[in-house]
């Protein structure tokens, strides 16, 4: 019978390994690809759950399978997860190795919400805009939300901030409704 690791504990020791094998990145992109495989892949999902394949067996057929999408260490850590909560644990796995790595990276996640798509020389400005006002490297992700009107949205880790035309209405009507 096996031994129940914690997944923080597992993601910790999965970070040490990929850092002292300096394969950091390539072990996060394998990490994310399996975790939204597991989630939109009904059949990739009872797999990574089955009790019934042998941690070894799970392990070999992931790295034949993935090849390039995946990275041993990665393999070997899902070929250990197993039953009900083996998606919850990828997750937390998942979640905790990502907010190391960022950390470690002095990385910080925007995601912009803008009324209409920018060029890439607006997104190239808009990043390097950021990054000197944060002073962090960016994880910059968009979403376009026409009911915004104009202006931005932005979630930078935490921290919500809305400069938006619709904001600023909303402000304005609730304000012109006290008087």
């Amino acid at each position: 019978m096996k031994h129940k690791i914690n997944p923080k504990n597992l993601a910790n020791v999965l970070f040490k390994v990929s850092d002292e094998n300096q394969c950091l990145k390539e072990v996060r992109l394998c990490l994310n690809f399996i975790s939204k495989l597991v989630i939109s892949d009904s059949y990739f999902r009872m797999f990574v759950q089955s009790k019934k394949i042998a941690s070894s067996q799970k392990s070999a057929i992931l790295n034949r399978i993935l090849s390039e999408s995946g990275h041993p260490l990665v393999n070997e850590v899902v070929s250990y997860l197993n039953g009900s909560e083996a998606i919850s644990d990828l997750r937390y796995l998942s979640i905790h190795f990502n907010s190391t790595y960022k950390k470690q990276k002095n990385i910080l996640s925007v995601k912009a919400t803008l009324a209409q798509d920018m060029s890439e020389n607006q997104i190239k400005s808009f990043r390097s805009l950021i990054e000197s006002v944060l002073g962090k490297n960016t994880e910059l992700s968009f979403d376009i939300d026409s009911s915004i009107i104009g202006g931005l949205k932005l979630r930078i880790d935490n921290t919500f901030l809305d400069a938006s035309i619709e904001n600023k209405l909303k402000a304005l009507q609730t304000e012109l409704l006290k008087k």
